[in-house]
């Protein structure tokens, strides 16, 4: 299952970072049992959690590229990944075995792009350490969570909303525009949660965010819509 939590915090010490970090962490443990990986890079800071599928003995996360300046934590699965692997293979010099380091070679090499070339269920986080930007991203149909809040010194997410707690450190207000949502229709609508200022990035979607902007989130898949081409018989 695995799980994951970003956080970038000014002003925030890396002691004082890994310290929220590792309280988030504790409290999806349960999602990755088998690993617990920290990176920091103040005032960014990553940490995993990790349920070992693929590559059993590799794949360690937060998984950077040679250079450092990507840094990717990963929950899912992509299924053609050993496909995708070997479209990538002459421009990318693979160091394990795992579906972890194919998302971020093709991440790195194509963008955005690569998730039209990704089967398979995922919830991640990317950190662009050169020019400051975060990408994350759920697989089309939202099997994984991610959470995520804007705060006044940076932005977190995580996994689940515990984590995301342990990391803002700030007691939430009930959103009363969500609990009339949930009333009114039996949940809470896509993207909101039940708290104020409490983001759930969305099914099929990409956000991005910087120091000093608001996050923008674009869809890169839609489930195709077209007219009935039946009869009431077929």
């Amino acid at each position: 299952m695995c799980g994951l939590v970003f956080l970038y915090q000014t002003g925030a010490t890396e002691a004082g970072l890994k310290q929220k970090v590792k309280k988030a962490l504790h409290d999806i443990a349960h999602r990755g049992p088998d690993d617990e990986g920290i990176l920091c890079v103040s005032p960014a800071i990553s940490g995993h959690r990790r349920l070992s599928i693929i590559d059993l003995t590799g794949s360690p996360q937060p998984l950077t590229d040679l250079s450092g300046r990507y840094i990717l934590t990963y929950n899912g699965e992509v299924y053609n990944y050993k496909e995708l692997r070997e479209r990538l293979a002459g421009r990318w010099n693979f160091l394990t075995n795992g579906d972890t380091e194919v998302v971020l070679a093709g991440l790195v090499i194509h963008g955005a792009d690569f998730f039209d070339e990704m089967e398979g269920m995922w919830a991640l986080s990317l950190w662009d350490n050169l020019e400051k930007r975060l990408l994350l991203a759920r697989d089309r149909m939202g099997k994984k969570p991610l959470y995520y809040q804007v705060t006044s010194s940076g932005f977190a997410c995580a996994s689940e909303l515990r984590a995301l707690e342990q990391l803002i450190g700030e007691v939430w207000e009930e959103d009363s525009n969500s609990t009339a949502d949930y009333l009114r229709y039996g949940f809470y609508l896509p993207g909101t949660t039940a708290y104020c200022g409490v983001r759930e990035v969305l099914p099929g979607h990409i956000l991005e965010w910087s120091p000093g902007r608001e996050p923008l989130s674009e869809p890169y898949w839609a489930l195709p819509m077209s007219g009935f081409s039946g009869t009431r018989r077929q």
